[in-house]
């Protein structure tokens, strides 16, 4: 039987393809992404839908909202977690310091 994993950034790039991976293998994924809009999010609702056809479970929602990161963890019997969300772009971060600080290190 597989792992249960959960993926934040499940719709960027890395989480996308980790997914994928995952679900190949046997695993069972449930993805968390907030959509946000530093890439194209037309891009992020076409892996999110290519996901969910793989069986993979997207949940739109901040991986700082702790209520539902901890439901999550407790009510889908979440065995392991892979952390890949983050707000990218050094430079932009000197324009948005508070979104990175909220994302980056608050929700790591």
């Amino acid at each position: 039987m597989g792992r249960s994993i959960l993926i934040t950034g499940a719709a960027g790039f890395i989480g996308f393809h980790a997914a994928l991976a995952l679900v190949k293998q046997g695993d069972s994924v449930i993805g968390v992404d907030d959509f946000n809009d530093y890439y194209d999010p037309a891009l992020k609702r076409l892996r999110q839908k290519k996901l969910q056809e793989k069986g993979v479970e997207i949940i739109e929602g901040d991986i700082c909202d702790t209520p539902l990161i901890k439901n999550l963890l407790k009510k889908r019997s979440i065995s392991h977690l892979l952390h890949l969300a983050a707000q990218a772009g050094v430079r932009a971060s000197k324009k948005q310091t508070e979104k990175y600080v909220h994302t980056n290190l608050q929700g790591f």
